[in-house]
């Protein structure tokens, strides 16, 4: 190689450092619960009989509630068990390990919710959580349309921004083990980690140096929109998913 070609592509390197560097989403960000607003999902219940139908957005799973694995959404299975007539024992496993407990007590005027739970991520370690929902409209018993009023994460993720090819990022979670390199082209880029279903692939574009558009699908159907906005040390997921009335937005701080 000669000292030219050396020269050169110590300058394209030292060019593109500077350019990542001057990427105002490059960095680790921490979510900012007291900033965020990520309650108002809509869920729907139906007792059928022995079984419990639950319908989030365009997604719908019919369980036995007799205590037994059964397959659901996303190549996982939920075990549902009566803990009186008030209380559901709900466990979820992905390829036979639990990735969620959680026990949904109702009340006992049967307008309210309280889902009390912990996911235990692919590292091994865990976030508790607690989520109240709401009756809205009609119905009685489990059976209805819900709604969330209060989301409480105790141990949230951090996640890390990194330079990805030319002009792409790569969104990495390591707690998830969750890797998503993004051309920011338009183009499919197919998300890798664990507990990622099988066919889920985003793609993005640049709006302008500070706004990100991605588009989340699985096996082709759109299963949300997101819209990141970065400002100094903040950044701010604007999240719409399909069937959801409104968006979520989460806030993270910048970890210095």
């Amino acid at each position: 190689m000669t000292v030219t070609a050396i020269r050169c592509g110590a300058l394209v390197c030292a060019l593109a450092a500077s350019v990542w560097a001057d990427d105002p989403f490059v960095g680790k960000w921490k979510f900012d619960q007291a900033k965020s607003k990520i309650a108002g999902e809509q869920l729907q219940f139906e007792e059928m009989g022995d079984s419990l139908k639950v319908t989030f957005g365009d997604i719908t799973d019919t369980v036995k509630m007799d205590g037994t694995d059964q397959p659901v959404h996303f190549g996982r299975t939920e075990c549902i068990t009566k803990e009186g007539a008030n209380k559901l024992k709900v466990v979820t496993k992905q390829n036979g390990k639990v990735v969620d407990t959680l026990v949904d007590t109702l009340s006992s005027d049967g307008q309210t919710i309280t889902a009390a739970g912990e996911s235990v991520r692919p590292d091994g370690s865990k976030s508790p959580y607690t989520v109240s929902v709401k009756r809205v409209g009609s119905g009685s018993g489990w059976t209805g349309t819900w709604e969330s009023t209060s989301v409480d994460i105790q141990a949230p993720d951090v996640f890390e921004i990194k330079p990805y090819g030319s002009d792409g990022l790569t969104f990495y979670t390591a707690a998830m083990q969750d890797t998503l390199n993004l051309k920011l082209d338009g183009s499919d880029a197919v998300e890798q980690g664990p507990t990622v279903p099988k066919g889920a692939t985003s793609s993005g574009r640049r709006v302008d140096a500070h706004t990100l558009e991605i588009t989340d699908k699985l096996q082709g159907s759109v299963r949300d929109h997101v819209r990141y906005t970065v400002q100094g040390d903040t950044l701010t997921e604007e999240m719409r998913e399909t069937g959801q009335p409104s968006a979520l937005r989460f806030v993270f701080d910048r970890v210095r």
